[in-house]
């Protein structure tokens, strides 16, 4: 939400500077994302009127131009396509200065231009450059222009969380300074103009489902002319992201940025017999909104219509057959309540987030809905020359009743830790305008306006507010707490944070996407993975719940090899469903994927580099183990090649599901997202990998079990070959070694593999090195001998595996 400074003022009389109010307000209420101060080049610039214009007789888009500004008159050039005689203009004369640049008498084509004639980019008020600034023929000549407009403003952009709507306007964030420095608020001063023709001899509204639209509230204005809005309102709008479009347009923007509550404005003409009807959308029933898109509604959308047709997306967009044009005078002002949970869906479902939507969908005040309308009557009669119809129609069936919640002094007292006053835990809600009755000792009765009653609904929420205006500084620091500080923090959260801790000291880089993904991107990857469908996605290409987080993962690989990096390392971790290869279900679960690709480390003067492979991969899966403190052995299964993977890797639970696939991506699906170089990927099931075996996690993953002190005694090593064919795996033989080499192992590697001549075909030496120590002395050869015994009986009586003499 962008808020003016000068307009927040205009409502509480305070001269706080903007970083002050912004420091107040991050305190106090909202968070604060940005503030820009805003600069407009008017000062030294006047009011002129062109009272002589004659082309230039050496250029044709040219003109000469006199212009009266009261103290002189000035011969200026000036080519812009709407300078003509008899107009007021904003005039630079020289000696000006515009962006730290002086305006100087100089010739153009000849003919010397005492100063410039402004348009209002050239005067940083809006961006609009397509001719001179017109102002209004009853500005006095040699007005100066900072009298019209605000030299300077601060905005500031705060964050407006959902449970304060009241924060999207001015007049709710003025509240907030008001309350901070006890003073009073400031509303505007309505006072209209009204005819004696009541509007109800104009306008009738019928509401068919109270339940979505409780309250609707119609005002007419005649006699509109629509021209551009003020200059001042113009600036202010433009300043807070809004684009001026005419005075009409422009009010009622105005209005809800002032008051928070969205106004919609309709040409009465195009209204068949001013009847309103406000209704659920029909099925199948086609819209086209003032963005000039078709729209096709549902039965939970609400139409504002009139006998024949729909004219306005009610809550959200207006139609395109109600628009007011340049040759409306009659004004139908819209002002109502709607139901936030309807709007919320119908623009989530159209993707049509508007600065209507947005307020109505949080819960807008029912009791605004009159006072802006008469508003915006007030402004259409002050800025377009309007005339108001007396009174209003106001169709409101079952009329809010505002709550009143009991508070306990004694209960803020014990939840605040101190004990506050009485008079000022009463005063600081009165400050937030909410009405107390603290006639009894021991409770205030406390009535919540309509206006923040989607917020305070329980004691505790009055506490709150005590706290925020009396201040969170007064909240005592307690020296000791008698509060039990436990962790409750779940073991696979633990698991996850142990695992990211584990990939990042590996040096791969941590990602996060969304879980709403493209369903053909998902497809794109191939194992034939089934994303969980997205009934009513936010955009297509958030069409689905991922099934892999590697599809996303290859897509920001792909970019930054594009960007030139040589070396990439990228890992999720995050929830996903549908199936694939890891899941035959839709249950959702925790994952962790990562990819590598490039080269495993720069060169260097004493290293040349190489390429990530399978042996890496297989590295980095064995640190992640380590790092999980996971403690049963990985049986890796060597798949054949498949149309997803090159090398392919599994390792399956105790019932023979895959829990873990890796290998090298195939080119074609690498392809597919633009990588031209070997890629490694990774998928691991984290909540069944590390739940294999009981105890295949500790208290807290990534901690040692047990400490274990060094032993200060020498080792006692021996080296053991064996030859072996087939398909045996050298991870058995380890398991078969570590199972039989006795209690004082402290470690066993594959130091050798070789296959070739003098061995025979298929046939390939494995060589070990066991590493023996005790804590308590030296080992003696006669204690390790049986054990080494025990270890080759136990190996060589797998199937073909024998000793190496």
């Amino acid at each position: 939400m962008k808020l003016s400074t000068n307009w927040l003022r205009q409502f509480v009389g305070i001269d706080a500077s903007p970083q002050e109010i912004a420091e107040i307000l991050t305190f106090q209420a909202f968070e604060l994302e940005g503030m820009e101060e805003i600069h407009r080049n008017v000062k030294g610039v006047v009011v002129g009127e062109i009272v002589k214009a004659t082309p230039h007789p050496d250029a044709d888009k040219l003109i000469i131009t006199n212009v009266d500004i009261g103290s002189e008159e000035l011969e200026i050039v000036c080519g812009a396509p709407n300078c003509r005689e008899g107009i007021k203009v904003a005039v630079a004369p020289p000696g000006t200065r515009l962006d730290g640049i002086t305006i100087e008498a100089k010739k153009l084509r000849g003919v010397l231009s005492h100063g410039m004639i402004l348009s209002e980019k050239e005067l940083a008020i809006t961006d609009d450059h397509s001719g001179v600034l017109e102002l209004d023929e009853t500005v006095p000549v040699g007005t100066r222009l900072e009298t019209l407009v605000e030299a300077s403003d601060t905005i500031l952009d705060f964050e407006i969380t959902v449970n304060r709507p009241d924060g999207l306007s001015h007049l709710g964030v003025a509240r907030e300074l008001a309350a901070h420095f006890r003073l009073p608020l400031q509303r505007p001063v309505i006072v209209l103009n009204e005819t004696e023709q009541p509007v109800s001899d104009h306008v009738s509204v019928e509401i068919v489902d109270p339940e979505i639209s409780p309250r609707y509230v119609a005002r007419m204005v005649e006699g509109v002319t629509i021209r551009k809005s003020p200059l001042w309102m113009r600036a202010l709008l433009y300043s807070l992201g809004q684009r001026p479009i005419n005075n009409v347009v422009d009010i009622t923007n105005y209005v809800l940025f002032e008051l928070g509550h969205p106004i919609h404005a309709f040409d009465l003409r195009l209204v068949k017999d001013g009847r309103i009807i406000v209704r659920p959308a029909y099925v199948d029933e086609k819209l086209i909104t003032l963005d000039d898109q078709e729209r096709s509604l549902v039965e939970t959308d609400i139409v504002i219509a009139d006998p024949e047709k729909g004219i306005g997306l009610g809550g959200v967009m207006g139609g395109a057959n109600s628009e007011v044009g340049e040759d409306s005078t009659g004004i139908l002002i819209e002002a109502a309540y709607f139901h936030p949970v309807s709007i919320r869906k119908t623009a989530k479902r159209l993707g049509l987030q508007t600065e209507a939507s947005r307020r109505f969908e949080r819960g807008a005040d029912p009791d605004m809905a009159p006072v802006a309308a008469s508003r915006c009557a007030q402004l259409l009669e002050m800025h377009g020359d309007g005339v108001s119809l007396k009174g209003v129609v106001d169709t409101y069936p079952e009329p809010f009743v505002p709550r009143t919640v009991t508070m306990r002094p004694s209960r803020a007292a014990l939840i605040l830790g101190y004990k506050p006053k009485r008079d000022d835990m009463a005063g600081a809600l009165r400050s937030l305008e909410l009405e107390v009755d603290d006639r009894s000792e021991d409770t205030l009765e406390v009535t919540v306006p309509l206006f923040r009653m989607h917020d305070l609904q329980r004691e505790i929420d009055l506490i709150e507010e005590i706290a925020r205006i009396l201040g969170y500084r007064d909240v005592p620091t307690a020296a000791t707490s008698k509060v039990v500080l436990g962790s409750s923090t779940k073991v696979l959260e633990e698991i996850v944070e142990a695992a990211v801790d584990t990939m990042t000291a590996l040096g791969y880089n941590e990602t996060v996407h969304t879980a709403m993904v493209s369903s053909k991107l998902q497809e794109a990857f191939g194992a034939g993975l089934r994303p969980v469908p997205i009934v009513r996605p936010i955009n297509p290409d958030m069409n689905a719940y991922r099934a892999s987080l590697l599809p996303d993962l290859l897509r920001t690989a792909g970019r930054h090899l594009r960007l030139g990096n040589d070396s990439v390392r990228l890992f999720e971790t995050g929830q996903l469903g549908g199936s694939g290869p890891l899941s035959e279900d839709n249950g959702q679960r925790v994952h962790l994927a990562f990819v590598a690709c490039g080269y495993v480390h720069p060169n260097a003067y004493d290293r040349n580099t190489y390429s990530f492979d399978l042996q890496d991969l297989k590295g980095d899966l064995s640190d992640l183990r380590q790092g999980l403190s996971l403690e049963h052995l990985e049986e890796y299964t060597y798949a054949a090649d498949d149309p997803l993977l090159r090398e392919r890797l599994e390792l399956r639970d105790k019932s023979g599901l895959p829990v873990l696939y890796a290998g090298r991506l195939d080119p074609s699906i690498a392809d597919e997202f633009d990588i031209q170089v070997d890629t490694y990927v990774c998928e691991i099931d984290l909540e069944r990998w590390t739940n294999i075996e009981p105890s295949s996690f500790v208290k807290r993953p990534g901690i040692a079990r047990t400490y274990r002190r060094f032993s200060r005694f020498p080792t006692n090593e021996r080296d053991l070959a064996f030859l072996v064919e087939g398909r045996m795996e050298a991870e058995h033989l380890l398991e078969l070694i570590r199972e039989n080499a006795g209690p004082w192992l402290e470690t066993v590697e594959l130091f050798d593999y070789y296959e070739g001549k003098p061995l025979k075909k298929g046939q390939r030496s494995l060589a070990f090195h066991l590493v023996f120590r005790a804590e308590d002395r030296t080992l003696q050869d006669e204690e390790i001998i049986p054990y080494i015994d025990r270890v080759v009986s136990s190996v060589t009586d797998a199937p073909g595996v024998e000793l190496r003499t």
